[in-house]
């Protein structure tokens, strides 16, 4: 992730970057997988361990192309696997919920229709799952923290058919100059300087909400970048605390804050406690924004239960909560009729407020980090979702397409954290060999 200031800039929703990544190294995989044709190899593997590997194989996946549009997925069981790295009941266990089935036989039995590693046939048209449960497994099952620690090995007809775990990409957008001051025509190119001027310090293009604004994961809140109503100023705001129960003691500790972080303005207004502070948009000089954002970050780090506690509240966002704990909607918007929303999970009130509007959906990498990439909590979002959805249908509500988005993201999500195959999935032709990449873990 890019700094323009050098300084470690993992505060500004790292995990959201890293996210994309693998997302982005899943789509890549798919088409790759989706173009193999018969006998053709491709092995993924942990290309960054410290392990001899004459004791055994580092984690790594096997695609291989059979019988002209079949492709056999297999991860190494614990016969082949080196004894740091082998797997727990409970990680082959989840291999078969990912869609693996177990081996068949051990690795000096007689051949059989099944595989002495875990393995799956599907046709090539499954790529996306294929390419899905592969991203699980690293990740969830090996730890793998980025696609950038993955090496390969292919063997395919087309010599020129190769893949990279990274891809090269092209710079986002044109570089603005951190240090030239622009001065805004009008409030829609305040919004473009904003968003470029982001990019550095993000390593992505960030999309804006239906405000407008700019959100930015820190920790266990959300900060809001954004043109200040009625100016060519900026805003940072993160919403902090809610449901404050003790007013005069929140006041207190709120004059202290103000005392502590100078630069930042908090605010208590009714229950709720925000946070602002404002750039000068007069001229704009993108170091100045980045700047603040770092500055704010330093306190946005300190926000956790424990400063919640400080109020008698709750956080607005929650990263630590748990997918079975109580959570609470991250405001409290009302449809047209009056129909309150209130008793919607928070999960569902931050996709809302997060939904880019009519010009697409939500990045289903984002969606998947929000949800605590639970799939378990995503499957209950989606029905609570379409039935909130159903509700405003019948009620002819103005926002059911704005929800419908959010629906949509979250299935879009599902993918992406993985469904283990459906159960009406096309029958596969078993292949009457294994392929024998793991059957000598000295090869």
């Amino acid at each position: 992730m890019a700094d323009p200031d050098g300084a470690d800039m993992q505060d500004f929703d790292l995990d959201s970057s890293v996210n994309r990544d693998w997302a982005e190294f899943q789509r890549r995989l798919a088409d790759y997988l989706a173009a193999m044709q018969d006998e053709d190899l491709l092995v993924l593997e942990s290309g960054f361990e410290e392990l001899d590997e004459s004791q055994g194989l580092m984690p790594c996946i096997q695609f291989v192309v059979w019988d002209g549009d079949t492709v056999r997925c297999e991860v190494p069981s614990n016969h082949y696997l080196h004894p740091d790295r082998a797997l727990t009941e409970a990680e082959q266990t989840y291999l078969t919920e990912l869609g693996w089935n177990r081996p068949t036989r051990g690795p000096d039995d007689e051949a059989d229709d099944g595989s002495p590693a875990f393995y799956v046939d599907k046709k090539l048209s499954w790529s996306d799952q294929l390419a899905a449960m592969a991203v699980a497994a690293f990740r969830d099952v090996w730890g793998i923290t980025h696609p950038a620690f993955l090496s390969t090995e292919t063997s395919s007809t087309d010599p020129e058919a190769t893949f990279d775990p990274i891809a090269v990409r092209p710079p986002l957008v044109a570089q603005l100059d951190p240090a030239a001051a622009v001065v805004p025509h009008d409030v829609e190119h305040l919004h473009e300087l904003i968003t470029l001027s982001l990019v550095p310090m993000l390593g992505l293009l960030p999309e804006r909400d239906p405000d407008g604004d700019v959100p930015i994961r820190m920790g266990n809140t959300i900060l809001f970048v954004g043109p200040l109503a009625d100016t060519v100023d900026v805003q940072l705001f993160a919403p902090l605390v809610h449901d404050i129960s003790d007013r005069t003691r929140a006041a207190e500790v709120t004059a202290d804050l103000n005392r502590t972080w100078s630069r930042i303005k908090f605010v208590l207004v009714d229950d709720r406690l925000s946070a602002f502070l404002e750039v000068s948009g007069n001229p704009f000089v993108p170091q100045h924004l980045t700047d603040s954002c770092k500055s704010f970050a330093d306190f946005l780090r300190t926000v956790d239960s424990d400063f919640a506690a400080r109020f008698g509240g709750e956080l607005f966002f929650n990263r630590d909560s748990g997918p079975d704990e109580e959570t609470e909607p991250v405001s409290a918007p009302h449809t047209e009729n009056g129909t309150s929303t209130t008793d919607l999970p928070k999960e569902l009130q931050t996709l809302f407020h997060l939904d880019p509007g009519c010009g697409g959906d939500t990045d289903p990498a984002v969606v998947a980090d929000v949800c605590g990439h639970d799939r378990d909590r995503i499957l209950a979002l989606l029905d609570t979702g379409t039935a909130w959805v159903s509700r405003l249908r019948d009620t002819d509500d103005a926002s059911v397409e704005h929800w419908e988005r959010v629906v949509r993201t979250l299935r879009n999500a599902l993918r992406t954290v993985v469904l283990p195959p459906p159960e009406n999935a096309p029958d596969t032709k078993p292949r009457p060999e294994q392929m024998g990449l793991f059957n000598n873990p000295e090869e």
